[in-house]
């Protein structure tokens, strides 16, 4: 778009992403007609650029309106409404995208991942495949697409190469053929397949993730929580009736068998699970699966529960206890980590912290149209990377116990990159 002169150190200013420049400069300018057509689309563009949605939503909607809408104006519109939680609203105009450029990955990508968050797996498949087929280099939607397989079981296989992997998984951990927990030669027969596919230019994956969840219908909802504690320094109330039993291994081999329990149904409630390895800065203990309760008498139960089961399957693990809320709390309230099993607890919740959790969740998106769903007990293409991933982890923090699991050679520099100034407090946690 030409710019009239008088917008001339406007357009400096946005190209110097001096966004308040700009928008100062744009408040200033004379109320000319010529002028208007020019500052809703910086308005716009701003708004977007700066995440602010509500503002860009309401330009973008004019924009619109005077029938001068281009394919960035009905992105930028959709992506808008996305992060105000709009998704449903959002969907119609990614597809409007797509009917303008068909060839537009974007659009597929961020038309899947509305229909990801909707709980509509089989057509997020179908627009990150017809993504993928556009660009095989797309790494967010091969991971979103992997993800997914969390979830279901894809009907059809798109003649996509993760998705024909995934079967090859499914196949071989069927439930006709293992009613109890799976030998470690299926998951090296398992790694070395992934590898030899993955291993493939034109099939590279970067998956950086090292926690297996299993999920049921509960939102935890932990990122907003964080951002209270992070912003205010205050511990949410819905977190002081959560309690987590924690279970921590000696050895990755060990986590690996916790990982096939938690893959199991043995809990009456479904309870939230993972299994991980420990990344975060001077946290102890390398090895760990939690177990996610509400209050603390059904964590009493779930500990009871899960300990006989550790047992039974000769699992070697290290302790298996009860902790408060996160471990990112304790710092700051030192109180919320101590436990009275037999009477009321030492920490309470203020309740002035109430106007501090509101203003959070004031100043964010709704996201009431996000669906949460569980996870399938089905071992898939996404459990054997993050298995692979953990045990590039042993290799780096000198558990030799990977060795009797798998003897080819393991690298991972995303991994080598964040336990760089760990290692030596890594190794001490054996």
């Amino acid at each position: 778009m030409n710019f009239p002169y008088e917008f001339k150190d406007i357009i400096i200013h946005y190209n110097n992403k001096n966004f308040n420049e700009a928008l100062k400069l744009l408040n200033d300018l004379p109320k000319k007609e010529e002028f208007e057509r020019f500052k809703i689309k910086l308005y716009a563009s701003i708004y977007f650029l700066t995440g602010k949605w509500k503002q860009s939503l309401e330009c973008h909607n004019e924009i619109i309106a005077k029938n001068e809408a281009s394919f960035e104006d009905y992105n930028n519109l959709a992506v808008s409404l996305f992060n105000l939680g709009r998704i449903i609203e959002a969907t119609t105009y990614f597809k409007k995208c797509i009917e303008i450029n068909n060839k537009a990955e974007l659009s597929y990508q961020n038309l899947g991942t509305s229909y990801l968050h909707l709980g509509n797996y089989e057509k997020a498949i179908d627009c990150f495949t017809n993504a993928l087929s556009l660009n095989n280099k797309n790494n967010n939607c091969k991971v979103m697409l992997i993800d997914i397989l969390n979830y279901i079981v894809p009907k059809t296989k798109q003649n996509n190469h993760l998705l024909i992997l995934n079967e090859k998984i499914l196949n071989n951990f069927s439930k006709e053929k293992f009613n109890k927990i799976p030998k470690y030669e299926v998951i090296i027969q398992l790694i070395d397949i992934i590898k030899d596919d993955l291993g493939k230019e034109e099939n590279n994956i970067i998956y950086n993730k090292t926690e297996i969840f299993r999920r049921n219908n509960e939102n935890l909802n932990c990122a907003r929580h964080f951002k209270v504690f992070n912003k205010f320094s205050v511990i949410p109330e819905y977190c002081f009736s959560c309690y987590k039993v924690q279970i921590s291994t000696k050895n990755v081999s060990s986590l690996i068998k916790l990982f096939f329990i938690f893959n199991s149904n043995y809990l009456e409630n479904n309870n939230v699970r993972k299994c991980m390895v420990e990344t975060r800065n001077n946290v102890k203990e390398n090895f760990k699966g939690f177990i996610y309760c509400r209050g603390l008498d059904e964590a009493k139960k779930v500990l009871k529960i899960s300990e006989k089961k550790l047992i039974e399957n000769q699992i070697d693990y290290k302790n298996i206890e009860i902790k408060h809320g996160c471990t990112e709390y304790y710092e700051k309230h030192p109180d919320f980590k101590k436990i009275n099993y037999n009477g009321e607890q030492e920490m309470f919740y203020d309740l002035s912290w109430k106007k501090y959790e509101k203003f959070i969740d004031d100043n964010s998106p709704t996201v009431s149209e996000r669906v949460i769903n569980p996870t399938i007990n089905n071992i898939n293409l996404s459990d054997i990377l993050i298995i692979k991933n953990w045990l590039d982890y042993a290799e780096i923090v000198g558990d030799n116990s990977f060795e009797k699991i798998y003897t080819s050679n393991v690298s991972s520099n995303f991994l080598s990159q964040i336990l760089k100034t760990q290692i030596n407090f890594r190794k001490q946690q054996f």
